[in-house]
């Protein structure tokens, strides 16, 4: 077994990725038995959007933090969803605007921690705390985040616009370290001044304004390669990984098969024309972080890992919605 299929195999049973399979079931079911609102950014971005009759888009997005995370390192917890929830907000282009949390608890502990890593996100990212719901005496311990973002309507970024022949461009600080409570994390926050954090995020913000990329997201914890997975899918469109590439730009001390399954903070994947690469890979130096191109987006409806010569199918998307189905009506359940 070469190592490319060895590496295919650890995606594949990866948690991180085996558990958006969920997704399209749940998507495909929302989209159709729910009430419609005609929103135009919604189930299947990072945020969705909001219509005002201002120039500006109102974002919203909600997320959670398991709770093995909340009973082993409740601070951290806390902390992490503020962090999810404002990635999200600029993965979209925008600049969160406030924060809301809902806390479940028994161990009063446990609970104090909670809150205490939500006021340490709430100053790292600059984004107020505003509503909260808690349950002290709760057979359960978890903690829900959401957040509420703005964006010019012009310059609202999506998850779903890579088309064929765009690069495929990851963002990220190579000046961090392994996630003290989580392994499979790259912690580039910690230790860094909101002015820090708050430039380097705001390069979403400066390529959304100058329009260069046609698709974003944020690293998930489903890794670059699950994050390009989802993206991919979610244009409609396949694509062809350089994992040589990744390897050559990853920080030293991480081996490859633990990079590619990271959740990295402050780590976003865009999708840009070759036109507009030179610009992209500029803006992103300027704002503290590299920028490594790893692959291609391409008209098929796969994706390929390609390494050492060498290449295999990670996700087939031909038969059926695997991580994040398009919106198109073909997608839609009859």
């Amino acid at each position: 077994m070469s190592r490319l299929d060895e590496i295919v195999r650890l995606l594949q049973n990866f948690e991180g990725i085996t558990r958006k399979y969920v997704l399209p079931q749940i998507i495909r079911r929302l989209r159709k038995a729910s009430y419609q609102g005609g929103l135009p950014h919604s189930l299947g971005e990072d945020s969705a959007t909001i219509g005002t009759d201002c120039e500006d888009y109102i974002l919203l997005t909600t997320d959670s933090v398991l709770q093995e995370l909340c009973l082993k390192h409740p601070r951290a917890a806390g902390f992490n969803v503020v962090l999810a929830n404002v990635m999200d907000i600029y993965a979209a282009g925008g600049v969160p605007t406030s924060f809301a949390v809902a806390l479940s608890y028994s161990d009063p502990e446990i609970g104090e921690n909670l809150l205490q890593g939500v006021i340490d996100g709430s100053h790292a990212f600059r984004v107020p705390v505003i509503r909260g719901h808690t349950s002290p005496s709760a057979s359960s311990t978890y903690i829900v985040g959401a957040a509420t973002g703005t964006v010019r309507k012009t310059d609202i970024l999506t998850a779903g616009g890579a088309d064929s022949d765009d690069r495929l461009v990851f963002l990220f600080d190579r000046e961090g370290r392994r996630g003290a409570h989580y392994t499979l994390g790259w912690d580039t926050v910690t230790g860094r001044t909101a002015d820090e954090n708050i430039r380097r995020l705001s390069v979403m913000n400066h390529l959304a304004a100058e329009h260069l990329v046609t698709a974003s997201k944020d690293i998930s914890t489903a890794g670059v390669i699950g994050t390009a997975g989802m993206m991919v899918e979610y244009s409609g469109r396949g694509a062809t990984i350089d994992l040589n590439a990744i390897d050559r730009t990853r920080p030293t001390g991480i081996p490859l098969e633990d990079w590619l399954r990271m959740f990295v903070s402050l780590g976003f994947l865009v999708a840009a024309s070759d036109d507009d690469l030179p610009t992209v890979l500029e803006v992103a130096g300027r704002h503290g972080l590299a920028a490594v191109v790893i692959g291609t987006v391409e008209p098929s409806h796969v994706l390929r890992l390609r390494m050492d010569g060498e290449e295999h199918v990670l996700f087939d998307f031909t038969n059926e919605p695997l991580l994040t189905p398009s919106g198109s009506e073909s997608d839609l359940p009859s």
